[in-house]
C-alpha cells in the first residue's frame, strides 16, 4: 500500500505541472504584438517549456509503468501467500496437528468380564490396541485416536503395569478407538470371519464396534522433536 500511495502522489504532481505548462502556453499565445526584442527570449522559453513537458510526460509514463509493476507484484505475492497457506494447512492435517471430523467407527475394548480361575487375567493390552489401529489404517482410516490421543507417524505405544501408554501419556481402560473413514468399509474389515477382532473376542475381550455419521478426532497435543534425524541431501 505504501508504494501505491507514493506512486499516486507522483502522478498528481506530474499532472499539476502539466496543467501549469498548458496554461502558460495559452497565456503566451494570447499576448498581442510581442516586441521584436523579446521574440528570441520567448522562443527560448517556449523551447525550454516544451523540453520540460516532454521530460514530465516521460516521467509520468515511467511512473505509471512502475505502479503497474507494483500492483502486479502485490497480486503475485497474495497468490503465493494463499498457495503457501493451503500447503501449510495440508501439512498440518497430514502430521495430525489439526482436529478432524467426519463419518467413521468407534471400537471399544474392555477386559474380559469372566476371568478364568487360576489363570492370568484377560485384559486389553497395548498390543491389542496397536493391532486394531493397524487394521483400521489398512482398511483406509484417515485419522485415528485412542482415548483422546491422536495417533500420528511418531506415536509410540507401550505399557507400564496395567496402564497403556500412548504418546507418552498414560491411558486406562476401557479403551475407545475413534477412526474416521467409510464406516461400512472399516466395520467390515474388523468383522472379517476369523480375523483380528474374532480372535480377540475368542480370548475373552469385550469388543464393541459402532458406526457413526459424525465423529471428531482431536489434534496431536504433544511436542515433535528431531534431535538426530535431518533431511537427506
Amino acid at each position: 500500500m505504501g508504494l501505491q500511495v507514493v506512486a499516486a502522489i507522483v502522478l498528481l504532481g506530474l499532472g499539476f505541472l502539466l496543467v501549469v505548462h498548458v496554461r502558460a502556453a495559452i497565456s503566451l499565445n494570447a499576448q498581442p504584438e510581442v516586441p521584436t526584442r523579446n521574440v528570441y527570449a520567448l522562443a527560448t522559453l517556449l523551447r525550454q517549456e516544451r523540453e520540460a513537458r516532454a521530460a514530465l510526460e516521460a516521467e509520468l509514463k515511467a511512473t505509471r509503468k512502475r505502479l503497474e509493476e507494483y500492483e502486479r507484484a502485490t497480486q503475485e505475492g497474495k497468490t503465493l501467500t494463499v498457495a503457501m497457506s493451503k500447503e501449510l494447512e495440508s501439512l498440518r492435517i497430514f502430521a495430525g496437528l489439526k482436529a478432524m471430523r467426519g463419518p467413521g467407527v468407534t471400537v471399544a475394548l474392555q477386559d474380559a468380564k469372566m476371568q478364568p480361575a487360576g489363570s492370568p487375567p484377560v485384559v486389553a493390552t497395548y498390543q491389542d490396541i496397536v493391532s486394531v489401529v493397524n487394521e483400521l489404517w489398512a482398511a483406509g482410516a484417515e485419522a485415528v485416536a485412542v482415548n483422546g490421543q491422536r495417533v500420528t507417524g511418531t506415536t509410540g505405544f507401550g505399557q507400564v503395569g496395567g496402564t497403556v501408554v500412548v504418546n507418552l501419556q498414560r491411558v486406562t481402560g476401557p479403551f475407545t478407538i475413534v477412526a474416521l473413514g467409510d464406516p461400512a468399509t472399516l466395520e467390515s474389515a474388523l468383522n472379517i470371519p476369523g480375523g483380528l477382532v474374532n480372535g480377540l473376542r475368542a480370548l475373552g475381550l469385550v469388543i464393541t464396534i459402532g458406526r457413526h455419521n459424525e465423529l471428531t478426532v482431536p489434534a496431536y497435543r504433544g511436542v515433535v522433536k528431531r534431535e538426530h534425524a535431518r533431511p537427506a541431501e
